[in-house]
């Protein structure tokens, strides 16, 4: 078995790795399983292999059949965050990859959230692929892994990088709930689990061309009043006398009912019907994974398979499904994660203006840090 260690450790890093030609090398060495490969490490990997099978721990990895060109994008990654957060995992490469994947997690169990990739711009020579990484409301803040993956044919890119998720707080409230509604939330019922099912498939599922809101979302009704907020902690009594919780994984704006309700960006719409539970409900596909949802609203204005504009009328404010008064719920949903969709109000979805520092100069050892080399204009 070969074991190496970094020889520099890297200090907290908010945003961005990069790994290029110039980068120094802590070894190239042969792999044997799953095929024969030659393995390429920055100078900070740590990693083993044992049996020729690659086992990495930390570090950037390029894997490439022998005879062939290491794989080297470079990347412009968040390495902490919050619960509820949605992170850009950005990579630029010269070369057409074929995928990117991006998760973070523990090691040995499931991962807390994971995204795939898409290829969001191709301009001098140059592809910008992005994944947009949603940070579940219910996070324990702690230290994680955020693993990176690019491959392009048989070549592969690998970064494995502590990721470190901090505390935030939330507002709890306690809501009474009436018989009607007990029921509505709490009677086994076979429809609700076929609609919850058709609705987590939707907004688990990627179209690789849904390219259309790169700058950023407006609140629906910007006038009306906040009933709840993203991420609270709700305790329902029920009206037989029991107690039920439950995390809201969006936002409720109180209007009266038939306040117009505009699409938060452009986008197109993947699904507008009634369900139980939400009531008419619009949901709109703005990138390749990313999706706002409409609930409990009294009529809906679109049709599924409809590109909309942002701003566009959609439907119309109500109190349909499980609701105690007219309102508008509105979600953002990343690869079936609920994000704090308050925040895309005040950045854009994504920075196409990003580039990087000259690379030479940028890497340069410095105290046995890694510096950032992302910047955006």
């Amino acid at each position: 078995m070969r074991v190496f260690r970094a020889c520099t450790a890297a200090s907290a890093l908010l945003l961005a790795l990069s790994v290029g030609p110039a980068t120094a090398r802590a070894d190239t060495f042969a792999l044997t399983s799953p095929a024969p490969a030659t393995c390429v490490t920055d100078d900070g990997a740590v990693f083993t292999v044992e049996n020729g099978v690659l086992q990495p721990v930390r570090g950037q990895f390029m894997i490439f059949p022998p005879g062939a060109q290491e794989l080297h994008p470079r990347t412009g990654i968040s390495l902490d965050g919050q619960s509820g957060q949605l992170l850009r995992m950005y990579v630029w490469s010269a070369e057409p990859l074929d995928s990117l994947f991006v998760q973070i997690g523990s090691p040995g169990k499931s991962p807390l959230t994971k995204a795939v990739g898409f290829r969001a711009e191709s301009k001098d020579g140059t592809d910008m692929w992005v994944a947009l990484v949603g940070v579940p409301p219910w996070s324990s803040p702690r230290d994680y892994t955020l693993t990176l993956n690019a491959a392009a044919g048989q070549r592969s890119y690998l970064l494995l990088q502590p990721f470190t998720l901090t505390e935030r707080a939330f507002f709890s409230e306690r809501i009474p709930l009436t018989a009607e509604l007990t029921d509505m939330a709490t009677v086994p019922d076979a429809q609700k689990k076929d609609e919850s099912r058709i609705l987590a498939a939707i907004l688990t599922t990627v179209h690789a061309d849904a390219l259309f809101e790169t700058g950023t979302f407006i609140v629906p009704i910007p006038g009306g009043r906040r009933s709840s907020g993203y991420g609270d902690r709700r305790e329902y009594d029920y009206s037989d006398g029991t107690k039920g919780y439950s995390v809201h994984l969006g936002v409720d704006i109180a209007s009266p009912t038939g306040t117009p309700v505009p699409s938060c960006g452009r986008g197109r719409v993947v699904f507008a019907d009634i369900r139980i539970l939400t009531g008419n409900t619009v949901v709109i596909e703005h990138l390749p994974g990313l999706f706002s949802v409409y609930y409990h609203m009294s009529s809906i204005t679109v049709k599924t398979g409809e590109v909309v504009e942002k701003g566009q009328v959609i439907g119309a404010v109500g109190m349909t499904g499980f609701a105690t008064g007219p309102h508008l719920h509105w979600e953002v949903e990343a690869a079936g994660v609920a994000v704090d969709p308050d925040s895309l109000v005040r950045r854009p979805l994504l920075d196409k203006s990003a580039e990087f520092f000259d690379i030479d100069n940028a890497i340069a050892p410095k105290g046995g840090e890694l510096h950032s080399l992302y910047r955006s204009q």
